[in-house]
């Protein structure tokens, strides 16, 4: 881990942990985990999306000067109803960082690490998976590649990550994971990992979107189904034989009596 962002790692945890609710994500929170060893480009801390809604421009105030307390120079660069990136400069070094403040769909309370408080191992699953969705970017399939490898099943990331989606997509996901498949060696190599390594990656989200697209003809398959059931006449099933029609009456052989009925 960089100095830079150990460093503001610990101020941020210290500044907002206990009075905002915020904890340790992202890249260092699957470190903290012990899942991976990584480079990481920033720093993201991560609160109940509830609490951030009400409490992030007081979360903002607190960080921005508890770094400046330690000697940092501070610039806020964006900010939306729950969500905050800082661009922080080390004026010494020159050395600069991003700490970006998130409010989410968390469903645990925080665990304890040698870095402080940090997401609960389900909590950052959801997120990371999440990420690896909707981006597909190269340190999203080596953090989701390491929580496989930790044990958690194809099946349950995804149901983790569609818990906090209000319409998951097999579709889409099928999509992320062929991107997937596209990244070089060259860019596995930024974040440390050799060839071997990367082609393993890839050939373990090839083997995911494969499963996904057996899942998506299945589901195509179903409601075909359903809708051709849906067309049939009332009581009547597909191949069943048109029934026999009713005799009609002949002609009276009394003409003198009625028809029976």
């Amino acid at each position: 881990m960089e100095e830079l962002h150990h460093r503001l790692i610990r101020i941020g945890l210290e500044a907002l942990a206990e009075d905002f609710g915020y904890r340790l994500a992202g890249g260092y929170a699957v470190q903290a985990h012990r899942l991976v060893s990584r480079v990481s480009d920033d720093v993201d801390l991560f609160t109940p999306i509830g609490r951030a809604e009400g409490e992030l421009p007081q979360a903002i105030a607190r960080l921005v000067e508890a770094y400046q307390a330690a000697g940092y120079l501070v610039q806020v660069t964006q900010q939306a109803q729950v969500y905050a990136r800082l661009h922080v400069t080390d004026p010494a070094s020159g050395a600069q960082s991003k700490v970006e403040l998130v409010g989410d769909l968390l469903h645990h309370p925080p665990v304890a690490s040698d870095l402080g408080p940090v997401l609960h191992l389900d909590d950052l699953a959801a997120a990371k998976t999440g990420a690896l969705f909707g981006r597909a970017e190269v340190r999203d399939a080596i953090d989701v590649n390491a929580l496989l490898k930790a044990g958690y099943t194809r099946a349950r990331l995804l149901e983790l990550a569609a818990q906090n989606e209000a319409e998951p997509s097999l579709d889409e996901y099928e999509s992320a994971l062929a991107r997937v498949q596209h990244h070089t060696d060259k860019q596995f190599a930024a974040y440390g990992l050799d060839g071997p390594a990367a082609a393993a990656i890839r050939q373990e989200f090839a083997a995911w979107q494969r499963e996904l697209t057996d899942q998506v003809h299945a589901e195509a398959a179903r409601i075909r189904e359903q809708v051709e059931s849906s067309t049939e006449q009332p009581g009547k099933r597909s191949g069943d034989p048109l029934p026999a029609p009713a005799p009609r009456p002949g002609p009276n052989p009394n003409p003198g009596s009625p028809t029976r009925r």
